[in-house]
């Protein structure tokens, strides 16, 4: 029994996901630019995961402009330094919206997830409002337009 609870005191110590109703914690991120910014207590997130959730997010706010009331969070936890340093980061920066980079990954299990898909997050007075996934650019205009 003591052996099966050390295995899963990982799992049980994890920080638990936002669900809706639930608050969000104030934190400033860097931009792909190194700009600090303090995510919105009012508006909506837009994650992105991995490669192919970046793409599509991306692709979005290329063809529509980001509203003043919307961010993009990419999680870079699992990046390792070299290859985002080299590559993604330089790529990054061609982009002319906001992209948040965060590199925590305790804060980053915290957020809403989806496999292959965006996670977005509708917040008001710094509370999760509403959560929805979208896995490709046209869910994704829907979701945001």
């Amino acid at each position: 029994m003591n052996k099966l609870l050390l295995l899963l005191l990982p799992f049980l110590l994890s920080a638990q996901m936002l669900q809706i109703t639930d608050s969000v914690n104030a934190v400033t991120l860097k931009t792909q630019h190194e700009k600090s910014i303090a995510l919105l207590k009012d508006g909506v997130w837009v994650i992105a995961w991995d490669k192919e959730t970046t793409r599509v997010a991306n692709g979005y706010f290329e063809k529509y402009p980001m509203k003043k009331n919307e961010q993009l969070l990419i999680d870079v936890s699992q990046v390792p330094s070299g290859i985002l340093s080299l590559f993604v980061l330089p790529r990054m920066r061609g982009y002319k919206h906001e992209i948040l980079l965060s590199y925590d990954e305790l804060y980053n299990q915290t957020l809403p997830y989806k496999e292959n898909a965006v996670t977005i997050l509708r917040l008001k007075d710094a509370k999760v409002q509403s959560i929805d996934f979208a896995i490709d650019e046209e869910e994704l205009g829907a979701l945001l337009r």
